[in-house]
C-alpha cells in the first residue's frame, strides 16, 4: 500500500498499527481510503505511513491527530502491562483529541467488560467486569463516551489469524507440534472470528455517516466456542493430534473470569453485517 495519496483520498489513522487487529485493518482497508498508522514498539505493515508515539503521553494523541488531520481515527492500541496507563489514559488521550479536533472516532473494545453471567449480551447491557483486563476496558469505554460523545464503540470477542497464527493459537500449535499438551479452558464460552471479518465489518461501519455510527456495537462470531473448541478446530486445520489437549475449568481458578461472554450482535445485523466466526 502506497503511502501517497489523491487530496480527495480520504486519511485514516489506526492506533496500534503492529498489532493483529491494526494490521488485518490495514491489509482489508478499501481502495479509496488512505491509512496511516501508530506504533509504539512493534512495527505497522510495510508501505503504510507510521507515527511512532506513546498515545498514553498527555497530548501525543493530540499533536498527532492535529498535524495529520484524519477523516476517521480506529483506536486498537491496548497493553496488558500497565492497564491504567497503556488501556485507560491512553483511550482518554486519544477521545479527547479526536472531540478538540473534531475527528470521527472508532473505539475498539472487548466482551470482557462483562461478568459472564447473563449471556448473549446485546449491546444496551451495562458492563459488569469481574477481572482487572475488564475493568480497565470499561473505564476506556467510559472515557471515551465522556470525551467523545459521538463515538462508536465495538465489543468484539476472541480474535483469530492461520496465516501467520495469532499469539495464542502459535502457541497452542508450537506445543502440540513439540509432543506437550497444552491445557484449555472447557468452560468459558466466547464469540471467536477471523481478524480479517473484524476489519471488513469495521469498514464497513466507518462507511457510515457519524450519527449513524456513533455508539456501541457487538462484532462477534456467529458460533460460539470455548477455548478447547478453538483448539480441537486448530487441530483440524493443521493436521494436529487433538486428543493431546488438555481440559481445564476455569471455574476451579482462585481468581473469578467470566464463563459466558457470547454477544448478541443485533445492530450490526439490522445493518447487514454479519459474521459468520469460525469452525
Amino acid at each position: 500500500m502506497s503511502t501517497a495519496r489523491p487530496s480527495n483520498q480520504p486519511r485514516v489513522l489506526i492506533t496500534g498499527g503492529g498489532g493483529l487487529l491494526g494490521q488485518a485493518l490495514c491489509r482489508m482497508a478499501p481502495a479509496d481510503v488512505h491509512c496511516e498508522v501508530t506504533v509504539r514498539t512493534t512495527p505497522g505493515p510495510e508501505g503504510v505511513k507510521q507515527h511512532r508515539v506513546d498515545l498514553a503521553q498527555p497530548l501525543a494523541a493530540f499533536e498527532l491527530i492535529e498535524r495529520r488531520r484524519p477523516s476517521l481515527v480506529i483506536h486498537t492500541a491496548y497493553s496488558t502491562q500497565d492497564l491504567g496507563r497503556d488501556v485507560v489514559d491512553a483511550a482518554s488521550e486519544v477521545a479527547a483529541a479526536c472531540a478538540t479536533c473534531e475527528v470521527d472516532l472508532i473505539h475498539v473494545s472487548t466482551d470482557a467488560v462483562f461478568d459472564g453471567e447473563h449471556a448473549p449480551y446485546a449491546e444496551t447491557d451495562p458492563p459488569a467486569p469481574i477481572h482487572p483486563y475488564g475493568r480497565a476496558k470499561a473505564l476506556a469505554e467510559a472515557a471515551v463516551r465522556i470525551a467523545h460523545p459521538s463515538a462508536a464503540i465495538i465489543r468484539t470477542s476472541l480474535l483469530i489469524n492461520l496465516d501467520p497464527p495469532d499469539n495464542t493459537s502459535r502457541w497452542v500449535l508450537d506445543a502440540l507440534r513439540s509432543g506437550e499438551r497444552p491445557m484449555l479452558f472447557s468452560d468459558e464460552l466466547r464469540s471467536p472470528l477471523f481478524v480479517d471479518d473484524l476489519a471488513t465489518a469495521i469498514w464497513k461501519l466507518s462507511a457510515l455517516n457519524s450519527g449513524q455510527r456513533c455508539g456501541v456495537w457487538h462484532l462477534g462470531g456467529a458460533r460460539p466456542m470455548s477455548r478447547v473448541d478453538i483448539g480441537v478446530w486448530l487441530c483440524e486445520q493443521f493436521g494436529l493430534d487433538a486428543s493431546l489437549i488438555r481440559r481445564a475449568k476455569s471455574a476451579d481458578l482462585p481468581e473469578p473470569r467470566p464463563r459466558d461472554l457470547r454477544l448478541s450482535c443485533e445492530r450490526a445485523l439490522q445493518c447487514g453485517i454479519e459474521i459468520a466466526g469460525i469452525g
